[in-house]
């Protein structure tokens, strides 16, 4: 996650978003029914778990952040 986050010590619930982003779209990019995939799928989606449980701590971000979470992470794959 840190090599995803470009290092960054206390990433906040975008920046995890982004990450995830980028993460799955590798994945997507390349074999992604390949074992060597595994790796960076479980990081997308362990970048996405950290995004959530950082907005689930606050409540000014649980009204918008989910739904567009999921419609960026969505829109991935048709794109």
């Amino acid at each position: 996650m840190r090599s995803a986050l470009n290092d960054n010590a206390s990433p906040g619930a975008n920046d995890l978003l982004d990450a995830a982003e980028r993460m799955l779209d590798k994945v997507l990019r390349t074999d992604c029914e390949a074992r060597a995939s595994a790796l960076d799928l479980l990081t997308a989606d362990a970048l996405m778990t950290r995004a959530l449980e950082i907005v689930a701590g606050d409540p000014s971000l649980l009204d918008e952040f989910p739904e567009e979470a999921m419609r960026r992470i969505a829109s991935r794959a048709r794109g």
